[in-house]
């Protein structure tokens, strides 16, 4: 008989029961399971004993003090993009392999910002899509999130460059980029700065508080500064002087759970670190973690994830014909049915504001977060054939 496989997942990590019910071994027999949820901020070394597999989120730091009474842990994953929660050593020196979910939310922050960037120009009721497209954005991380906001923003029609000194000439070969700079250059020449590194403190490019008084002082008045990346990449205090005349958009704040009242409060827009929670990307990141799980303990994981993501119905969105296509709003409007950025906004500031200093405050808004579809999910009625809108639209993605 096959022993269990131990495994202890987050509580607000989706489909891990239908994952691992596509591991087969050699076979072809399904092995049996023993699954217990935690939430990820409560994770504690006694609950790693006799556990086999983790799987967690990057609320959740995997270091030396957490693995001290994992006696039997082969494996962690962890279903996002970055890897700052990791302390690698204290994994290589208890032996134990780990993995990352790259790209799987990938798209849905690519969309966040998208759906950003319209709602901020469209608070000029009147700007129409050239004046947006005289826009420069510098995209500072070039990774998987940073090419994809590369694509669609480029798709909207802005010039975008690039900025990322880990990148060699053949990588930044084919990508949706116009022009690279260095930061000290992109800085005062551009008009969005989007940031999409990960958050690191060693290399010959660390990340910890890369944007600091000095670097935020180098913006162009009136630029936007949007962070959907980590949000120690910008110094707390330096934030908060900038913030004073200048405008951020942040997904991502330094100090979460429990950022700066006063750092929200100054923001033209936040939200509660969200902007990779699709549907999509959160089975995404489960589907690539276990099954990195499964090669590791001799197991193959079979079929697709489609096999066994929810069936939904497609999300219907309606563009009206009275729409002026040659202005932002429409589109912006479109997105904000994809993204609620403003919805996030005001639930973030009402709760921080209501439960000051407390991290559940945060952590309310991530756990109850709606089901949110990318935007390849949708399909848009009413838009005329062969016109502008449509051609924009599906360029982005849609289905019109």
């Amino acid at each position: 008989m096959q022993a269990k496989v131990t495994v202890l997942a987050d509580d607000m990590m989706p489909g891990v029961e239908a994952c691992l019910s596509q591991w087969r071994d050699a076979q072809g027999r399904a092995p049996e399971f023993a699954i217990a949820r935690m939430a990820g901020r409560s994770m504690q070394a006694s609950a790693l004993r006799d556990v086999q597999l983790l799987l967690v989120r990057s609320i959740t730091r995997v270091d030396a003090e957490l693995l001290a009474e994992a006696n039997a842990l082969r494996f962690v994953g962890s279903a996002t993009i970055g890897q700052d929660h990791l302390d690698l050593d204290a994994l290589k020196a208890a032996g134990v392999a780990w993995s990352t979910a790259p790209g799987c939310n990938a798209q849905a922050v690519a969309e966040w910002v998208l759906a950003t960037v319209l709602r901020q120009a469209a608070r000029e009721p009147e700007m129409t899509l050239a004046e947006l497209r005289g826009k420069r954005v510098g995209v500072v991380g070039m990774g998987q999130v940073g090419r994809r906001v590369a694509a669609l923003l480029s798709a909207l029609g802005l010039q975008v460059v690039g900025c990322d000194p880990l990148l060699s000439q053949s990588d930044k070969a084919d990508l949706a980029v116009s022009d690279w700079q260095n930061l000290a250059s992109l800085l005062p020449t551009v008009d969005i700065v989007c940031l999409h590194t990960p958050l690191t403190r060693a290399g010959s490019a660390p990340t910890h508080h890369l944007f600091n008084a000095e670097r935020l002082a180098l913006l162009k008045p009136g630029a936007w500064l949007i962070n959907a990346g980590r949000g120690d990449v910008i110094e707390a205090d330096a934030l908060a002087a900038y913030l004073q005349k200048g405008i951020a958009l942040l997904d991502v704040l330094p100090n979460e759970p429990v950022p700066a009242l006063e750092v929200i409060e100054a923001c033209q827009q936040v939200s509660p670190h969200i902007a990779g929670h699709s549907l999509e990307g959160k089975w995404r990141g489960t589907w690539q973690i276990t099954a990195k799980a499964a090669a590791l303990l001799g197991y193959e994981q079979v079929g697709e994830l489609a096999d066994i993501i929810p069936a939904q119905a497609p999300p219907v969105l309606q563009w009206s014909a009275a729409s002026a296509e040659h202005l932002v709003a429409p589109y912006a409007a479109i997105m904000a049915q994809v993204v609620d950025c403003e919805g996030d906004d005001q639930r973030l500031r009402a709760a921080v504001a209501a439960h000051p200093g407390q991290a559940s405050a945060f952590d309310d808004l991530r756990k109850h977060y709606a089901t949110r579809r990318e935007i390849a999910a949708h399909r848009i009625f009413g838009v005329a054939k062969a016109s502008s809108a449509q051609q924009l639209l599906t360029d982005l993605g849609f289905c019109c």
